[in-house]
């Protein structure tokens, strides 16, 4: 899908790209998932080369942050969440020639879709490329802050499950979203420090206008300001792990010590039980009268001695 946006008095405003309007006055030209006729009229218009599928998925720094005659160029993750509310990060690749932004991507972003509504009334300051690009890590950086908060919010639901100890469905739900909270953590700070990494590339290259590099520097001091609570994060959830996995061990150690209780207990009794089980002929037992019950109060007996024995000590 190709998408392009003209200024208007600071304004970004849609051109209607479908109809015979040129591409020539588009300060911001959008491609989700482009076929080849969007990439050839790009080309053709424009005169700009589209980057492939497989340099997208390219993850050294030469192959994300370079400059050529093609313009500069950044490639930078992009948090999202699926139907499935499963979490990723999909590559977007920026470009910026002639005063105009490029970007590609594989897929609808929330970044994205969340700066086309802001924009619709909030206008620009300067109005240029570098703003655009800068507004889009702007509003990714917001989003993946709100995305630790969400985290930080059900990590404390999940505390007082976990706490609890009362393993059942809800502990086993527990620990699954735990994990995938652990995940989805992992996945932000790679976004974090791929910003970073962008941020740092474009003040040192790029010859940004002095509003711009203001902007670049604050959206830097943002993402420092994060990576800690990103990293709290971590600790929280390992903490959480390790005490739901110190909580199951206990009940596993109760259940295996009941059993042994239990064991030890019913061994006196089976062993009277086996001795006046056997057929030898001279057992004068037999001939007793209250043999029978005799063997039963034994029994009982056995049991219960080591079974007081044992709640005496504390062991029950």
């Amino acid at each position: 899908m190709l998408s392009a946006f003209q200024l208007e008095k600071n304004r970004l405003t849609r051109l209607e790209v479908e109809e015979s309007q040129t591409l020539i006055d588009a300060v911001w030209v959008d491609l989700v998932e482009p076929d080849d006729d969007e990439r050839l009229r790009v080309q053709s218009e424009l005169g700009q080369s589209l980057a492939t599928r497989p340099e997208l998925e390219d993850i050294e720094a030469s192959a994300r942050f370079f400059e050529d005659e093609d313009g500069l160029h950044i490639h930078s993750f992009f948090f999202f969440e699926d139907a499935e509310d499963h979490a990723g990060n999909s590559t977007v690749a920026f470009t910026i020639r002639d005063g105009r932004l490029f970007t590609l991507r594989e897929r609808e972003l929330p970044a994205f879709r969340l700066y086309r509504m802001r924009a619709r009334s909030q206008a620009m300051v300067d109005g240029n490329a570098y703003e655009l690009l800068l507004d889009l890590f702007e509003t990714k950086i917001e989003q993946l802050a709100d995305e630790i908060e969400n985290i930080y919010s059900d990590l404390e639901k999940l505390s007082r499950v976990i706490m609890e100890g009362h393993q059942g469905d809800e502990y086993d739900e527990a620990l699954s979203t735990l994990a995938e909270l652990e995940d989805i953590g992992w996945k932000v700070r790679l976004c974090l420090m791929d910003t970073q990494r962008a941020l740092n590339f474009l003040v040192r290259k790029a010859r940004l206008p002095g509003g711009q590099l203001e902007q670049a520097r604050e959206i830097l001091r943002d993402i420092e300001s994060l990576l800690p609570h990103n990293e709290s994060l971590f600790q929280k959830v390992n903490f959480l792990m390790q005490a739901a996995m110190g909580f199951i061990n206990i009940e596993q150690n109760r259940i295996i010590k009941i059993f042994s209780v239990v064991s030890v207990v019913f061994l006196p009794p089976t062993l009277v039980a086996s001795s006046y089980g056997m057929n030898f002929e001279f057992m004068p037992e037999l001939k007793w009268s209250f043999g029978y019950p005799g063997a039963i109060i034994f029994m009982i007996l056995a049991g219960l001695a080591p079974y007081l024995y044992f709640k005496r000590k504390n062991w029950l």
